[in-house]
């Protein structure tokens, strides 16, 4: 007998032939099933199930393929140009010839899997195995409820031996906790990316169907506009988005109305980052809007507003913010504009706060003024754990008010400052007076 080639698998069921009718321009065919096995005297004793679509030209006893006398190089799978399926073979039964159980029997099975998986048995399980009377498995009048179990791998694995004996009518996993085995993506990275407007709306149905992302990064990818309305709209119920990055954007006033929308539906985001784009005040005004919307049991943790040409305009809307969020931990409003008249207008809603514990002011234009306004709040906050002052011109009145401060604050563990400290500017007039 010819050998088979080892790339194509050969079975000892019944292999199926086409013959073709006398006319060869005809666009039927004939399809014969005809029992081989007996004839080339089997070749593999556990055959594969072959799908009833795919026409089989196997090499015959002789090394003929087809019955046209030919000798052939293998076995081969072919598609003829015309034809038609004359029979096909009904699916297996898998509870034709299963085994007959007992009550005990099921509740022995399933407790000896469990421990060769090393898990403990469902007792709410046990219990309902227990009333199933002894039955033929083709019956499925039984219901299977295992509401609010967590189930793993190996409890999954375990329940294997109920079902290859018992037919549930209703199998209940509502709560269960189920986990796909394989691994999700959590964490993608999409900074610097030319996104153009057809792949846009292919990343939002992505992001809504399902995403197990947690971690976001989309910097630099120019989402002003109806990209970003797409983002938003993707976004707002996502339930696992934990980190949003949107820097370097050139975000707009008009796009606050946008993140605003974010925030005010999804409270399951903890971070935000918006820096280097070009929210000013009006853009400031709308996130701060939908940041106050927030009044479930979850909210924004963090939220980066650094170099966004805000001005001290912008600080009465943030401070109305602060005085009604309950989750906002960090705020870094570094490199704007805001001065120390700003930093009057932020102190109110400071003050207000319960739960800031991180607050960033480097280069926001803050003089000694500013400083003392700050200390005032450092001086009463039962929070606040880190105050960042860098390049900003802080003087020998500023630091002396934040010292005094200090030593009534009991829970700031750090003030960042630049190393160099700012000189005095020393009065000539006086100086020589003195002389």
């Amino acid at each position: 007998m010819t050998e088979a080639s080892p790339q194509v698998e050969t079975i000892d069921s019944d292999l199926k032939t086409v013959e073709n009718v006398e006319d060869p321009e005809s666009a039927s065919q004939e399809v014969h099933v005809n029992n081989l096995s007996d004839k080339c005297g089997g070749v593999s004793n556990q055959p594969p199930e072959k799908d009833n679509s795919e026409i089989l030209q196997d090499e015959d006893c002789n090394g003929d393929v087809g019955g046209n006398g030919k000798k052939g190089k293998g076995k081969n799978v072919k598609f003829p140009d015309s034809g038609y399926v004359a029979s096909y073979d009904e699916p297996k039964d898998p509870w034709k010839n299963a085994e007959f159980w007992t009550t005990e029997e099921l509740v022995q099975a399933y407790k000896k899997s469990c421990e060769k998986h090393g898990v403990k048995p469902l007792i709410r399980l046990v219990q309902q195995l227990q009333l199933i009377v002894e039955i033929c498995i083709f019956k499925s009048k039984y219901l299977c409820c295992i509401v609010g179990e967590k189930l793993d791998q190996k409890q999954c694995e375990c329940l294997e031996e109920v079902f290859r004996r018992v037919q549930f009518k209703i199998v209940d996993l509502e709560a269960s906790h189920l986990d796909d085995e394989t691994p999700c993506l959590t964490a993608l990275d999409m900074r610097n990316c030319d996104l153009n407007e057809r792949s846009i709306p292919i990343m939002g149905r992505a992001l809504k169907l399902g995403s197990h992302l947690t971690i976001l990064h989309l910097e630099n990818i120019y989402l002003s506009g109806r990209p970003l309305v797409i983002l938003v709209a993707a976004l707002k119920m996502n339930e696992n988005l934990l980190e949003l990055f949107l820097a370097d954007n050139k975000l707009m006033p008009s796009d606050g109305i946008q993140l605003g929308i974010l925030l005010k539906y999804n409270h399951k985001l903890e971070l935000l980052d918006l820096r280097n784009n070009h929210l000013q005040d009006v853009g400031t005004r709308h996130v701060c809007d939908g940041l106050s919307e927030q009044t479930l049991e979850r909210g924004l943790l963090t939220l980066v507003l650094w170099n966004n040409q805000i001005t001290y305009q912008g600080m009465t809307p943030i401070a109305n913010c602060l005085a009604t969020v309950r989750f906002l931990e960090t705020l870094n409003l570094g490199h704007n504009n805001i001065t120390n008249e700003g930093i009057h207008q932020l102190k109110e809603g400071l003050l207000k706060n319960r739960s800031l514990l991180r607050l960033g002011l480097q280069g926001t234009k803050l003089s000694c003024e500013g400083a003392v306004a700050l200390a005032e709040y450092v001086a009463e906050s039962t929070k606040l754990l880190r105050l960042d002052l860098r390049e900003n011109d802080i003087k020998t009145a500023g630091l002396m008010g934040l010292s005094l401060a200090l030593t009534v604050n009991e829970t700031v563990t750090r003030i960042d400052l630049d190393k160099d400290t700012k000189k005095e500017a020393v009065s000539w007039k006086f100086y020589g007076d003195h002389k």
